[in-house]
């Protein structure tokens, strides 16, 4: 067996958290089988990378349309005889099912969530459009890898899928290790008092749901953990480079802390009191959870951002609260800020790479 993966964006360096799943995902298959990755010029594949990395397709959203990609995937196919090829989220479908009938592949496509649903949620008007490639995509498919439940029930239900060509195949994790120097250097690094609590929301804030929800912290809820008189400084991190977020940097508020793109960001998670995600749209898992899981960091957040995330494995570490609620989404997070406890061994067992992985490969040999 030898794997072809697609992925049309930059995933290497991984840095956030779509781009480490790719990343994780294929390093850990490439142990198990051969692999190759076409990819995007921009991706950076350090020497590091197990596996050969070919970044030849265009940069940016246009290469989708052009026929120069398809023609590199389809010969990246043939030419490293890739038995099996495994599309990373839906939009080069056309070329990766051109690409496995001329090399007599089997198509897999991994998909992170629903993205027509995204687009519909953050009310992007081809949204329409996407389901039906999205649709005609998995169905012409051999095998769908999904990341929740709920995802892989709507493909079935919505799309005609079959269950036997469907598999769920969780985002991977490790477990990070907190240290107080993390925590003495943030507060020094920020000024924060040490009778402050230290929350913590991180994502990619160029990002409609995320920026949606950095404006929610400085207008709904930093000023209700403020009217409790509750001692804390919130720091947000993440990325923001394009022209329609830049408003975001025109807020303030005392206890908020705009941090921004870190390099360090583990030193916030391990810093970090209590992680909150006021994410109110937007589908799928949301890795930022987990890695916040990782750290034995409690969660708080509204109650459909548990997705993929089966609470019997969590222990009494999520707080969920009713969407658009501030005041118990505030009174949540001096609860969560009370306890202090390690997330449960079942949870990495579950969320381990190799394990998933492994059950992966398994079941991708067998087509």
């Amino acid at each position: 067996m030898k794997i072809l993966s697609i992925v049309w964006f930059k995933v290497l360096p991984a840095k956030f958290g779509g781009q480490k799943g790719i990343a994780n995902f294929n390093q850990y298959l490439s142990r198990l089988h051969p692999l190759v990755c076409i990819c995007s010029a921009d991706n950076e594949p350090g020497a590091d990378i197990p596996y050969k990395v070919l970044p030849v397709l265009p940069t940016g959203k246009k290469q989708l349309l052009l026929p120069s990609a398809w023609r590199k995937i389809k010969q990246a196919a043939i030419q490293e005889k890739a038995t099996h090829i495994i599309l990373e989220h839906p939009y080069h479908g056309l070329a990766a099912v051109k690409a496995a009938r001329a090399a007599g592949a089997k198509l897999i496509v991994h998909s992170h969530n629903i993205e027509s649903e995204r687009f519909r949620q953050i009310g992007n008007r081809w949204w329409r459009l996407l389901a039906l490639y999205e649709k005609w995509v998995h169905c012409k498919a051999d095998m769908s890898l999904f990341k929740t439940e709920e995802d892989k029930q709507f493909a079935v239900t919505h799309w005609g899928v079959t269950e036997a060509k469907c598999m769920i195949v969780p985002f991977g994790i490790e477990k990070s290790v907190k240290n107080k120097e993390a925590a003495v250097l943030i507060r020094e690094r920020h000024s924060i008092p040490t009778n402050h609590k230290i929350l913590l929301f991180a994502g990619t804030l160029d990002y409609h749901p995320n920026a949606e929800a950095v404006t929610s912290i400085y207008q709904q809820l930093a000023p209700s953990l403020s009217a409790k008189q509750f001692p804390c400084s919130i720091i947000i991190c993440g990325r923001n480079k394009e022209a329609a977020f830049q408003y975001l940097k025109s807020y303030t508020h005392p206890v908020v802390i705009m941090a921004g793109e870190v390099n360090d960001i583990e030193h916030y998670f391990a810093a970090a009191d209590v992680f909150i995600n006021p994410v109110q749209s937007g589908g799928g898992i949301q890795t930022k959870n987990l890695d916040a899981l990782a750290f034995d960091l409690d969660i708080v957040c509204f109650d459909h951002l548990l997705q993929g995330i089966p609470a019997s494995l969590c222990g009494n570490k999520l707080f969920t609260t009713t969407a658009g609620n501030w005041d118990e989404f505030a009174c949540s997070i001096i609860k969560a800020s009370q306890q202090s406890t390690a997330t449960p061994s079942v949870f990495f067992d579950y969320f381990n790479w190799e394990t998933i992985t492994k059950k992966a490969a398994d079941r991708i040999a067998q087509l």
